[in-house]
């Protein structure tokens, strides 16, 4: 998948658009600009005005774009598969991995979940009574499966400002001053809006890159593109939350524990040593934070340390992510890039919590307004015992007690101990070997048949089998993919019964 490609003929652009729409191209465009602004693998973007004289953008699927990816996805799984069977991989290990990705390209091409997350994600937008972001209108009854349609934003792309503050370009800066765009302002509010999303929102934007949001006028973030997105669990949520509190209490170790959660469930493990080994990649992150900004590269200021740590140990112990958590890990390392380039002194934990004193003060009109209403009788239920601040200490004390056991959920599937395992892999070889020895069998005999020849006894036949070439070479496969299975095995850690 590419963000830049030859556009397909508008001709084809237009014939989709009217397809899905059901009109002719004029009965809903007075305008309709054929020149795409946008072209890439899987769209053509294009300028266009409806007839009540709103200016739009027209996003159009490629033609062939779903079978093509449908043709490309059965080509992995062959591969993967294949390489499982050669114990390349481990057996069953990319079997989360091959769904996932499916997934993923499935979702991209998924118009009209794009067009009901962007309209959601502006109307939630809205309700925060934050102005400084947002997203394009959607119109809804214009999008399908092959077209989305949305109100068109004023603005700069986020990759122009960007390329215009390390080129030092003047006329982009300037442009930026005349729009009032403020760098460092954007990257406090980009941090903001990413923290809102995975935090308050039922969705975040997994695909923050600057080519999906535009920078209005007064420093006005607007995300576009929402064919991308994630949820979080409630207790995953909370992992993140404390892991950026003890972040602020220099407390590595909570940290480390806070990440356990996100790297459930655990396959057999020495819980005590992965969260040393996690911990130590957070004092790292710690001391990079205490630092002068003007002493460390862009990447430093980032959580980057403790993530691409954590993703260290997760493969160095087998441990298969939650693909929500690695696309929010993903998402939160490109807005924190993207922030410390428009504003190098930027700290993305303190801006978290600048952020959290917005949701207390969200809990605390809640809470006072429950109590109005209960004063003025509006309600006859007792509801004033559920308050954000009671429900915030109850997950407090599970996280903590959470901690003090120390025990995440594991993957008991592996429980099987070494040696019964071994046997079981013994057996199946056994097994395999036979099959493989009585098909070689009644292949001989028929060759013998049908070429007219005598029959030879079974001793004979079997003498000819053990010194053919293709049996040796299918033995050998057999013999070194069940060893590497059982080898594989053996690396795991064994719990104590």
């Amino acid at each position: 998948m590419t963000d830049r490609m030859k556009p397909f003929p508008v001709t084809e652009a237009i014939s989709i658009i009217e397809r899905s729409t059901g009109k002719p191209l004029s009965a809903t465009f007075s305008q309709f600009d054929p020149e795409p602004i946008h072209s890439s693998s899987v769209v053509n973007t294009y300028q266009a005005i409806l007839r009540s004289g709103i200016k739009v953008v027209v996003k159009v699927r490629r033609p062939g774009i779903g079978e093509q990816f449908m043709a490309d996805l059965q080509a992995f799984d062959w591969l993967l598969s294949f390489a499982e069977f050669l114990t390349i991989f481990r057996p069953g290990f990319t079997r989360e991995i091959r769904r996932e990705f499916r997934n993923l390209l499935i979702e991209e091409l998924d118009f009209v979940q794009e067009a009901r997350r962007q309209d959601a994600f502006r109307r939630a937008a809205a309700k925060t009574g934050k102005e400084f972001f947002s997203a394009p209108h959607i119109y809804l009854d214009l999008s399908s499966e092959e077209v989305v349609v949305y109100e068109f934003a004023d603005g700069m792309w986020l990759w122009e400002l960007l390329a215009g503050i390390e080129a030092g370009n003047e006329t982009v800066l300037a442009q930026a001053r005349e729009m009032n765009i403020d760098p460092q302002k954007v990257a406090k509010r980009l941090l903001w809006v990413n923290n809102w999303s995975w935090e308050e929102n039922l969705f975040f934007h997994a695909d923050p890159y600057p080519t999906n949001i535009l920078i209005g006028r007064n420093s006005t973030v607007y995300l576009i593109n929402f064919n991308s997105t994630g949820t979080l669990s409630s207790s995953k949520r909370q992992a993140i939350r404390q892991n950026l509190y003890y972040a602020a209490k220099r407390d590595p170790q909570n940290m480390a524990r806070s990440s356990l959660v996100l790297m459930e469930p655990l396959p057999p493990i020495d819980i005590i040593e992965l969260t040393q080994e996690l911990e130590s990649y957070n004092w790292q992150m710690i001391y990079a934070l205490e630092a002068a900004p003007e002493s460390l590269s862009w990447q430093e200021r980032t959580s980057v340390i403790q993530w691409i740590g954590m993703m260290h140990l997760a493969r160095k112990n087998g441990i298969v992510m939650d693909i929500q958590v690695l696309r929010m890990l993903r998402a939160t390392l490109v807005v924190e890039t993207i922030a410390m380039h428009l504003h190098p002194k930027i700290n993305f934990v303190q801006q978290y919590w600048k952020f959290d004193r917005f949701r207390a003060e969200q809990a605390r009109r809640r809470v006072t307004n429950s109590i109005r209403d209960q004063l003025e009788g509006k309600t006859n239920e007792h509801l004033v015992i559920r308050v954000d601040r009671v429900l915030h200490t109850i997950e407090d004390l599970i996280l903590r007690a959470r901690h003090m056991l120390t025990l995440p959920s594991m993957n008991f599937s592996s429980l099987m101990s070494k040696w019964s395992f071994g046997f079981y892999i013994l057996f199946r070889y056994l097994g395999h070997l036979l099959g493989i020895t009585a098909l070689a069998v009644i292949s001989g005999y028929a060759v013998f048949y049908f070429n007219g020849q005598e029959m030879p006894s079974l001793p004979d036949l079997l003498k000819l089998i053990v010194t053919n070439l293709v049996y040796l070479l299918s033995l050998l496969v057999l013999t070194f993919i069940n060893a590497r299975t059982v080898l594989f095995r053996m690396d795991d850690k064994e719990i104590p019964q």
